[in-house]
This record gives C-alpha cells, structure tokens and sequence, in this order.
C-alpha cells in the first residue's frame, strides 16, 4: 500500500495504522496513527480522532519509542471537544512533560497554551498561570506570533477576570501583530477576542463589528470552530435588559439566526461545550422577550450538556440564566437556590466576572424578597465592590446598589447611581438606552416629587422596552405608570396602565409550559397591582387608540385605504361634511397633520385587516 499510494498517502493514513499496528510495526503504526488522528481532528471527527491517537500511542509503548509531544497534545484536542476534561487534562500535561524533555519550545507552547484554555472552563488562577507562562516563553523565544496568540490568551483571562482596560490592551498589541505580517487566521481570532472584550464591556455595537469581521475570515478560512463560536456571540447582540447597558445592534430575527447556525456548526463538529453556550445566549435571549417555554427548554438543555462535561463555568452560566428567568416570573423561591449555585460555581472557578454577575442579581431577588439585610450582605462581600462599572458583572452589582437605595427610601442615591450608569455608556448610543436604567430613574424622581421628569423617564423606558421587545420588563414600567398617575389622581390613564399590565401578564404566562407556572405567575402579578375600579371596555378601547372613538377608528383605516370622502361617506352611508368632521377630529386627537400621517398610525396600530 505505502508505494501503491505514494502521493496521496494520508487518504490511506487510517488503513496503514491499522495493518502496520496489526504487524507489530510499532514505528509505522506510530507514525500513521498520528497522521490519521490529525486528518480527524481538522474533519471535525473528535471520536475518530481519540481513537487514531490512542492507538498510535500504544504503538509507540508497545514498541517502546519516545512518541512525539503532539500525539499527545492532539489527542487532548479531541478529548476537550467531547468535553472529557480528567483526559484532555492528563494529554496535555503528559504534551507538556515529552516538550519540555526533551526541549522543543513549540511544542512546550503549544501545550502551555492548551492546558490554559481547558483550565478556564474550572480554574482561572489555573488558566492564568499557564497563559502568563506561556507568554513569557514566547518573548525568550522571540517569536512575534507566538507573543501576538499568547497575548490573545493572556488578554481573554484578563476580561474574565473583570479587567476589561488590560484586555483590550492586550488584544490591541496581538492585532497589530496580525496586521503587520498579514496573518489571517491569527487576525479572526483576535477580531473574535475583541468582540467578546467589547460586549462583556457593554459596547455591544462595537463588539458585533469585530465578530462580523471575525465570521468573514473564519468563513474564507473554513474554520467552524472560529466560525461557530463567533456566532454563538452575536446571538445576543439584540440586547437583554439585565445584562447590562447592551443596545440593539441586530434585530431579535438577526441575533436568532446566528444562534441557530452557531448550534448547527457546534453539533456537526462535536463540540458540546459550544453547544451548551449557545443554548445558554438563546435562552437568554428568549427569555428576556418573555418567550419561557423555549428558554426554558433551551437552558435546561444546556445544563444538561455542561453537567455531563463537568463544565464549571457553563454550569454557573446555566444556573444563572435559571436565575433570570424565576426572577422574571416572580418564582423567588426558585430563584435564589439557583442564583446560590451558581455563586458557589462562580467562586470554585475564581470567576470575578460570574462573581459579580451573580451578586448582582442575587442582591435583586433578595430585595424583592424584602430581605435589605442579606441584599447589603451580598453586595459588600463581592470582590472590589467600589471598582467603576467597566464591565457588565461590575454594571449589575451597581444597578442593585440603586434598587437597595430605593428600598433604604433613598431616592437620591439611587438616582445619582443611575445617572453614572447612564453616562458612563452615553458614548455608545443615543436611541435606546437601557430602559430597566431608565425605570429605576423613573421610581427615584417620584419619590424626589418631580412627577413631570418621572413621567419622562417612565416613558422612555416604556419605549425602550417595547422597540427591544422586553416584555417582561414591560409590564413593570406600565405598573410604575400607573401608580404614578393614581398618585396625582388621573384614574383614567391608571387605568389603561393597569389594563396593558394585565394584558401583557396574560400573554406570558400562555407561554408558560406547566399550568402551575401559568397560575402562580399570575397571582403573583395580580398581587401587585393597586385596586382601582376597572374602566369600561369601550373607554380602554378608545384610550388605547389615541382617544379616537369606533366609528373614527373606521374613518382612519378608510384613510389608510387610500380612499377619499366622498368614498368614506358613500361607503358609511353618511354626509361628506360627517366626514370632514370625522377627518378633522382624527388629525386633532392623533397630533397629526396630513392623512399619510393617519394612515401610518393606523399601520402601526395593526388596525388594516
């Protein structure tokens, strides 16, 4: 066979491993089996790949040969992508041991940089020390993309490690490597590291730049690990509410469809730790639009996949989306179990980032709880507590500082907080902000007696919400306004507020699976929802829709239909100056001055059939 297929012998590389470790040609065998372990690997087949290794590394015991560091590094490759971390760990130790031996600084690297990676999945004191090391390897050998991949490395640590300024720093210096010697697959996966830096740092339209940048390179390169993790990111570049000042860069459709491809590519090429983070973002993503029974599913999924991998920083993701979503539903007693475990994994791994993140939200539910004692515990026992919002586990645990100042009946407090928060991103978009910010500032300035600004506030949040589809924090700034007119005694907007509260809960909890669920939602809502004698359907019909009473509203659509006076008039069987009049009201009531201005009202309103 070996001459037979001379030039093409690594299409054949798995059958001569075979034959030649079937003969007890220990040399060959190594030699094939390494080849056919490699050829899998880059097929994206981990299990072929384990297989190959294993026996091109019982080749080289039985025939008592000194195998190469690779043939153990690459196996560990494989291992890692089946999520079998007591193995891979053992293969790249094992890599690291052979390199060192007998002093091959590539392949010492090599694994250095490995056994880093699998480390920050359990261990970032772990992960750190290796990628330092591996750095400082890197300048002795002074090899620029060794420096330049090390620091990509070194940089992502940094980011996790809530050191958002040391890793852009880091990323920044690796990219002009990249982009002085034109190397393009060192250039992808810094264009990904920087996406990643920027979102984790709440500059969400920057950050789903790199990552564009990041898929086009990936893609031309044919690289669908590079490929999928990228898109596992954009999945949440609609924006999710707690998650920090993240804005809407990508439509909900957009932002779905990356995710969907993300999890194609992951399963295709067997990574079930990728398949488990973009469950965990698609998740995050549905829920905060209200959408449970597929966040749930998704995120339980998820859980399943990180348990079965023993993928301690997964899991902590996991069990903090679980958090989120019983936090939405009002399910506390739900909530803080889950927010605990994840806080107890967040520590186990030395996770700044998961620690705060988790804090924060967990100070949350034990305020809505009325527990201020252990939301202030919480709080002050979080690593740097009085470190500046520059990453988004840093922005929650400030945003629960301000929901603690309003429980302390603290207005101004809360309020100067909110406003920090809202001007240390101000630079990043001046559309749509974060609306839960916006509500907070709306609660403060009532409390302040500035009811014309709280109103403002409630509003912008209210819009906020809606154009990014947040629904269930829709119903609590609709509950905020409500409460606020009642206050100053307009009992007719209250009503409509409680109405479209009502309405929206109604709608969630349909999406809920468990009719318990459904019903314990709901009582929970009903329960917070002030007594005020309901409006009748006709008045919440006509306040819903700019005042205009039915018999207008069927002007207006007639408008939109493009038809004239005369043809409304005919068709109603009314005067041309009823009409008129009818015309003359709309444009009045809407604010409006031209009929395509009613036209694109009703459009919005979804009033055409």
């Amino acid at each position: 066979m070996e001459p037979l297929y001379a030039p093409i012998l690594e299409a054949h590389a798995v059958d001569l491993a075979s034959h030649f470790y079937e003969a007890g040609e220990w040399a060959k065998a190594l030699t094939y089996g390494w080849q056919a372990g490699e050829k899998a690997l880059r097929l994206y087949a981990p299990q072929a790949a384990t297989e190959q290794l294993t026996r091109a590394l019982s080749a080289a015991h039985l025939g008592q040969l000194s195998p190469p560091a690779m043939v153990s590094l690459l196996r560990g490759q494989a291992y890692e992508t089946l999520g079998d971390f007591e193995r891979a760990r053992g293969d790249y130790e094992r890599a690291l041991e052979s390199a060192r031996a007998v002093e091959d600084q590539s392949a010492e690297w090599q694994s250095l940089i490995a056994l880093g990676f699998l480390w920050t999945g359990r261990d970032y004191l772990q992960a750190g020390t290796c990628f330092q090391q591996a750095l400082e390897l890197a300048r002795s050998m002074n090899d620029p993309l060794m420096v330049a991949h090390s620091l990509n490395r070194l940089g992502n640590w940094h980011l996790n490690s809530e050191q958002p300024l040391e890793a852009l720093r880091s990323h920044q210096e690796a990219l002009a490597t990249f982009q002085r010697v034109n190397d393009q697959p060192g250039l992808a996966e810094t264009f990904d590291l920087l996406g990643m830096a920027h979102y984790l740092s709440g500059d969400v339209p920057q950050g789903t730049a790199y990552y564009q940048q990041a898929i086009a390179l990936f893609q031309q390169l044919g690289n669908r690990q590079g490929l999928g993790a990228s898109l596992a990111q954009l999945t949440v570049a609609c924006g999710s509410d707690l998650m920090g000042p993240t804005l809407l860069t990508l439509s909900l459709a957009e932002s779905r469809n990356a995710g969907e491809q993300a999890l194609k590519v992951a399963r295709e090429i067997g990574s079930r730790s990728a398949e488990a983070f973009t469950l965990f973002n698609l998740g995050l993503v549905s829920g905060a639009r209200g959408e449970y029974a597929q966040a749930l599913e998704m995120v339980q999924e998820g859980l399943s996949i990180a348990e079965q991998i023993e993928h301690h920083q997964w899991l902590t993701y996991g069990y903090f989306n679980l958090g989120v979503l019983s936090f939405d539903l009002l399910d506390l007693a739900s909530a803080e179990p889950h927010l605990e475990q994840a806080l107890a994994l967040a520590r186990s791994i030395g996770s700044r980032y998961w620690i705060r993140l988790v804090s924060g939200l967990l100070a949350l539910v034990f305020l809505a709880q009325r527990d201020v004692a252990r939301a202030e515990s919480t709080l002050t026992t979080v690593p740097e507590a009085d470190a500046p919002p520059q990453a988004l586990g840093q922005w929650l645990v400030w945003y629960a500082r301000a929901e603690l100042a309003l429980t302390n009946d603290d207005p101004g407090l809360a309020l100067k907080i909110v406003d920090q928060l809202s001007a240390s991103t101000s630079h990043l978009s001046h559309l749509h902000g974060n609306p839960r910010l916006a509500k907070v500032r709306g609660e403060a300035l009532v409390r302040l007696a500035r009811e014309a600004e709280a109103e403002a506030a409630l509003q912008a949040a209210e819009v906020a919400a809606r154009v990014q589809g947040l629904r269930p924090l829709l119903w609590r700034i609709h509950l905020e306004l409500a409460k606020l007119f009642l206050a100053h005694h307009r009992k007719a907007e209250a009503s409509l507020q409680l109405s479209t509260v009502q309405e929206i809960a109604q709608e969630l909890a349909a999406c809920l699976p468990q009719e318990g669920l459904r019903t314990q939602f709901l009582a929970e809502v009903g329960a917070r929802l002030p007594r005020l004698r309901p409006l009748t359907p006709l008045r919440v019909a006509k306040m819903s829709f700019g005042g205009l009473t039915a018999r207008e509203r069927e002007v207006a659509i007639l408008i939109a239909q493009g038809k004239t006076n005369p043809e409304i008039a005919k068709q109603l069987v009314v005067g041309k100056r009823t009409v008129e009049t009818y015309v003359s009201n709309i444009l009045s009531r809407l604010g409006v001055t031209s009929r395509t201005q009613i036209a694109l009202w009703v459009h919005e309103k979804g009033l055409l059939p």
